[in-house]
């Protein structure tokens, strides 16, 4: 098959005299066949091109004062540089090399496995984290979600530079998002970049789809390292980014607890009123994407407390579905979400990644006016609808991560 065109998006952003490049292959750890395989495959981007060592990589970077970086993730593996705008066209020679000739040598990859096995490690020893994990699984498999980005220690150990360098030959076929922002002429950018990405060529056939998420069981324990502490996650799968209620759910993502400076009302009434944790937020649209986000209320509290706190999450969610919104709550909530908006698109940085999002979903993302205009043009109804089509307390799924001498697991 051939790959699709290259897209391309340029936008000059006033300020620092900077210009951020952002380069990616349309493909990540949801389309693996091997779990980690997309993670390690975007870290080794920067470990070694055709041309150039991870060494003179770095030193090259260092001298000019560039941020060079790559990361795989589940929608994509890229790389980013950051520089100053007077090296714009160096910037983006490294980032296509960086992306389109990536050598993924041998002794690179092993350590790397084991630099990337040894944080998958550190993190399961989190005992926040390590019961998230389990409330993924109970939502998302056999979706690649319902695991660690990172797979498992034993998948990565097993992963060698012929691997990444499959993942990396047909991701390509998903085709490249190359945005870039900061002082520069738009104009001169877009063809430059055009040029040295050149026609798309025949390549591999794309990955399939990944699985359609189905679930577990309603309810799930996880034995954890903590000693006094339970970790509670309650909710069920929400909808992708690109949903036409996307927005309203984020509304009602601030009513229930997700807003910095508004407390919400289930951290109001579990941690305020009854005293039930040290952190309580929720949110309904966690992590959507390319496939479907999560409706999720966290509370951390004490085992003895932890069935009480489940109830009041519960009935808050029900509450919400069956009692509606205050007309208060709307627009201190619609506020708060206009409010950030300007803080998201500040530096060269926040445009690029903000053209990343907009072509990704296919929404105008970068254009302010239009974010505004699907805040303001929603009503009560309209959010009270949306609260009925998407938020099920009758479908809630629990996740209760406990000390082993409290019961987990029981």
């Amino acid at each position: 098959m051939t790959a699709p065109a290259p897209v391309v998006r340029v936008r000059r952003v006033e300020g620092a005299p900077v210009v951020a490049v952002r380069l990616q292959f349309r493909a990540g750890g949801r389309e693996e066949p091997i779990p980690g395989q997309a993670l390690l495959t975007g870290r080794m981007l920067t470990e070694g091109t055709r041309t150039r060592d991870w060494r003179r990589i770095a030193e090259q970077a260092e001298s000019k004062g560039m941020v060079v970086q790559s990361s795989g993730t589940f929608e994509s593996i890229g790389v980013s540089v950051d520089a100053l705008a007077q090296d714009w066209e160096l910037a983006l020679e490294w980032a296509v090399e960086l992306l389109l000739e990536s050598a993924f040598p041998e002794d690179r990859c092993a350590w790397l496995a084991r630099q990337t096995a040894a944080e998958l490690e550190s993190l399961s020893d989190q005992p926040d984290v390590k019961t998230i994990w389990g409330f993924y699984e109970q939502l998302y498999t056999p979706h690649p979600r319902s695991r660690p980005l990172h797979g498992s220690t034993a998948s990565l150990l097993a992963l060698t530079p012929g691997d990444c360098a499959e993942f990396h030959r047909r991701a390509a076929a998903h085709g490249i998002l190359a945005p870039v922002a900061g002082v520069l002429d738009e104009d001169a950018v877009r063809d430059r970049f055009l040029r040295l990405l050149g026609r798309p060529e025949n390549g591999a056939d794309p990955y399939p789809g990944p699985a359609a998420p189905v679930g577990t069981g309603p309810r799930a324990y996880v034995t954890t390292d903590a000693e006094d502490q339970a970790h509670l996650y309650v909710g069920h799968l929400s909808v992708p980014r690109r949903h036409p209620d996307y927005t309203a759910l984020e509304l009602l993502a601030v009513i229930l607890g997700s807003g910095a400076g508004l407390t919400g009302r289930i951290p109001a009434r579990i941690r305020d009123r009854e005293g039930l944790a040290y952190t309580a937020y929720a949110q309904t649209v966690a992590g959507s994407g390319l496939d479907p986000g999560r409706l999720l209320a966290y509370v951390g509290t004490s085992p003895a407390t932890v069935e009480k706190a489940e109830r009041g999450v519960v009935e808050e969610i029900s509450r919400l579905v069956e009692e509606g919104i205050e007309d208060t709550e709307l627009e201190e909530s619609r506020a708060y979400l206009l409010g950030r908006e300007p803080f998201r698109r500040e530096t060269a940085r926040q445009w690029a990644d903000l053209l990343i999002e907009a072509e990704e979903y296919g929404i105008p993302l970068d254009d302010f006016e239009h974010r505004k205009g699907e805040l303001e043009s929603l009503d009560r109804p309209a959010v009270e609808a949306a609260a009925r089509r998407h938020v099920h307390p009758d479908q809630l799924r629990v996740t209760v991560g406990l000390p082993e001498e409290a019961g987990a697991g029981s």
